[in-house]
């Protein structure tokens, strides 16, 4: 994935819309959109300082300095920590909840405008939230304090089992009993990852239902994509175990002067070294998807105001340029194909603004 500068526009919703099909167009087409998905640096840096703030700076200050020039006990050091270390959650995980259920039609899932259908981020944060409490509540009281040191371990092992369950539904096609972000009840689970980036791009970053449409367009489309999207899953699996194996030995084998620092100082360093290898895998993952598509005799390309597509079995008059920055989307800036009508593709609701933003082109 590359940052880079793109323009986009909405389409004619009756003459250029990627959602007309003819079927006796011998020359099937199939859209195969972009994500667009489109963030601003500067915000993604502040959030994740007030992260490093609540729940690094502040504790250790508060624990290593009135521990150094005061005579406080340690069970009251732990509980002042303790309060600390849940600030950030008192913010986020609120805020996240009204803009999902205050602004529904504009963020919520696909399908349904009813206000308690959360999505999948939300339900899974909300348990590990609830996991992460107990020995925050309980080790203060009970003077139990490698308890409370473990208290990020209970943040990151129960996502972890909700991505194992994941899997495990989407290796033996179970069906889903209830709504998971916008797959209605009955439909067959998907790998966890897929709900993170449908979710967390739709609302996090408040690119709405437009970004789920085309998240699950570009899955249904793309088998080297829903491929990816296991791999990425399996990943995260692995590396929220390291994650709790290496929290466990620290904390139940180092003093715990060292182990609170270095404890709440290793989740942002874990976070920092699985986003780079999750960083590689996607890219792989991507190119890996053009090569795919490129030996079935299909012709990527990006149109200039819309998703991208693939042509099957049509000879364009000028080969569009492959852009190196956007593995599996090639993109021509100097010229604008047009497309046939599209078997499968996404609805993309007309605009009459242009809108320049920084993109991550997936």
């Amino acid at each position: 994935m590359t940052t880079s500068e793109h323009t986009t526009s909405g389409l004619d919703s009756t003459s250029n819309s990627p959602m007309n099909t003819d079927s006796n167009d011998s020359n099937d087409v199939l859209t195969l959109p972009d994500l667009h998905f489109s963030y601003r640096k500067t915000s993604v840096a502040l959030y994740i300082a007030f992260l490093i703030i609540c729940n690094v700076l502040i504790p250790c200050l508060l624990f290593y300095l009135l521990q150094t020039f005061t005579n406080i006990t340690t069970k009251e050091l732990i509980g002042i920590s303790s309060a600390a270390l849940g600030i950030s959650s008192c913010f986020d995980a609120p805020f996240r909840l009204f803009r999902l259920v205050k602004k529904r039609t504009t963020y919520g899932p696909l399908g349904t405008d009813v206000w308690w259908h959360l999505d999948f981020v939300m339900w899974t944060y909300t348990f590990a939230l609830l996991v992460f409490a107990f020995p925050l509540a309980i080790a203060p009281s009970i003077a139990f304090y490698n308890f409370f040191l473990m208290s990020t371990m209970m943040l990151v092992g129960p996502v972890g089992v909700v991505f194992i369950f994941s899997l495990i539904a989407y290796h033996y096609r179970w069906r889903l009993p209830v709504r998971c972000s916008s797959e209605p009840v009955g439909s067959l689970m998907k790998p966890a990852v897929f709900y993170c980036i449908e979710d967390v791009g739709a609302v996090d970053f408040m690119h709405g239902r437009n970004f789920r449409q085309r998240v699950h367009t570009r899955y249904e489309a793309s088998p080297p994509f829903r491929q990816l999207m296991t791999e990425l899953t399996v990943y995260w699996v692995i590396c929220g175990a390291i994650y709790c194996g290496i929290t466990a030995a620290v904390t139940w084998a180092a003093s715990l002067n060292f182990a609170f620092g270095w404890v709440l100082g290793q989740f942002f360093i874990w976070a920092f070294v699985s986003w780079t290898g999750c960083h590689f895998l996607a890219r792989r993952g991507l190119e890996r998807e053009r090569a795919y598509w490129d030996n079935r005799g299909r012709t990527l390309f990006k149109e200039k105001t819309g998703p991208g597509g693939i042509d099957e079995g049509r000879d364009e008059e000028k080969a569009p340029k492959r852009s190196k920055s956007a593995p599996g989307i090639p993109h021509d800036d100097n010229s604008s194909p047009e497309l046939r009508p599209a078997s499968r593709s996404l609805d993309v609701p007309p605009s009459s603004k242009l809108k320049v933003e920084k993109s991550e082109v997936v």
